[in-house]
C-alpha cells in the first residue's frame, strides 16, 4: 500500500472499521493545528489497495458506518464538535448540520441507523444522508459522551456525573452506577451485559439495574474507551491498552515485533474479526493472533 498519511506532520484523532475490509482514520494536521483552523483530515485505508485521503473544514471526532450500504466504496458518516457531519455514500458526500453550535462527542449504529450524541443530553438520529432527527428527552440534560444499542430494544447512553441512561420509545430509565466521575464510553453484549468506562480508572459491570463499578486496586488513569472482542473485555488509556481477566483485575496487553504502539485511546470491534486500536501516533488491528500495524 502507497501513499500513507506521515504521522510526522499529523496525529490521529479516532478511527474505526467500516467493513472487514476497510478502516477510515480521522486526522489532525500540525499545521492547521498550529494556525488554529478547524480541518479533519480523512485518511481511507482499504485492504490491498492504495490509501486515499479526504479532507474537511471542521473538526471532527468520530466516524461511523452508515448501515445498508453495498458497493466497492465505504459509506460512513463523520460528525464535528460544533455540530457539523459529513456523510459519505459510494464516492460522494453529503455535508450539513445536525445541531446548530451544539457540540457532538459521539456517534455509532444503533440497528440500522447512525446515531449520534453531545452536550445537554443531545441525541440525534439520521433519518437519511440529509436529515436528522432530536430524540432528547428532558429527563437527561448531562453532557452525554457515548451510545449503544440495547439488544432487546432501545440504546444505551453515558456521559457526565456517573450518568447511564436507556432510551426505548419516548421512556427514559436513569440506571444507578455507582459513581459521580465522566463516563466516557459504554457497551453491551448480546446477553444484555453492560460495560462501561471513564475517568479515574473506572470500569462499570452488569445488567440492567445492576451495575457496579468493578474493584480494580491500584489503577487511577482515565479510560477512554471499551470494547468486547472474541468475548474477552478491552479498555484503552491515552498510555497503555489492557484486558480484563478474572472480572477484577486489568492485564497489560504486550505487543511483540517491530513498531510497537506506544499510544492509544480509541477502540472498536468488527464482530469478531477484528480489533482496532487507535492512538496519536498508533493504528493496530488484531484478528485474535497478531496485531499489524496499518498506520
Amino acid at each position: 500500500m502507497t501513499n500513507a498519511p506521515s504521522l510526522d506532520k499529523s496525529e490521529l484523532r479516532t478511527g474505526r472499521i467500516i467493513d472487514q475490509d476497510t478502516i477510515v482514520l480521522l486526522l489532525e494536521l500540525s499545521a492547521a493545528a498550529e494556525r488554529d483552523i478547524p480541518h479533519t483530515g480523512i485518511a481511507i485505508w482499504q485492504r490491498f489497495q492504495d490509501w486515499k485521503k479526504l479532507r474537511l473544514d471542521y473538526n471532527g471526532i468520530d466516524v461511523t458506518p452508515i448501515p445498508g450500504q453495498s458497493g466497492s466504496e465505504p459509506s460512513f458518516v463523520i460528525i464535528g464538535d460544533t455540530g457539523k457531519y459529513t456523510a459519505v455514500l459510494g464516492g460522494s458526500s453529503v455535508s450539513g448540520i445536525i445541531a446548530e453550535e451544539d457540540a457532538l462527542a459521539a456517534a455509532n449504529v444503533i440497528r440500522t441507523s447512525v446515531m449520534a450524541v453531545g452536550i445537554t443530553g443531545g441525541v440525534y438520529r439520521m433519518k437519511d444522508p440529509h436529515t436528522w432527527e432530536q430524540l432528547g428527552n428532558p429527563l437527561v440534560t448531562t453532557n452525554l459522551e457515548a451510545v449503544c444499542e440495547y439488544p432487546s430494544g432501545g440504546f444505551l447512553v453515558c456521559g457526565w456525573e456517573g450518568l447511564v441512561a436507556h432510551y426505548e420509545g419516548e421512556s427514559v430509565q436513569r440506571l444507578e452506577s455507582g459513581t459521580n466521575v465522566i463516563l466516557t464510553d459504554i457497551i453491551c453484549d448480546d446477553g444484555g451485559e453492560i460495560f462501561a468506562c471513564g475517568q479515574r480508572g473506572i470500569i462499570l459491570r452488569g445488567a440492567m439495574g445492576a451495575l457496579r463499578p468493578l474493584n480494580l486496586e491500584g489503577i487511577i488513569e482515565d479510560f477512554w474507551s471499551i470494547t468486547k472482542f472474541r468475548e474477552d473485555v478491552y479498555v484503552s488509556s491515552i498510555t497503555a491498552l489492557y484486558k480484563l481477566v478474572d472480572d477484577e483485575k486489568l492485564e497489560l496487553v504486550e505487543f511483540d515485533g517491530d513498531g510497537i504502539p506506544v499510544s492509544f485511546y480509541h477502540l472498536h470491534a468488527c464482530e469478531d474479526s477484528l480489533l482496532l486500536s487507535v492512538g496519536q501516533k498508533d493504528a493496530v488491528v488484531y484478528d485474535g493472533k497478531d496485531w499489524t500495524r496499518i498506520l
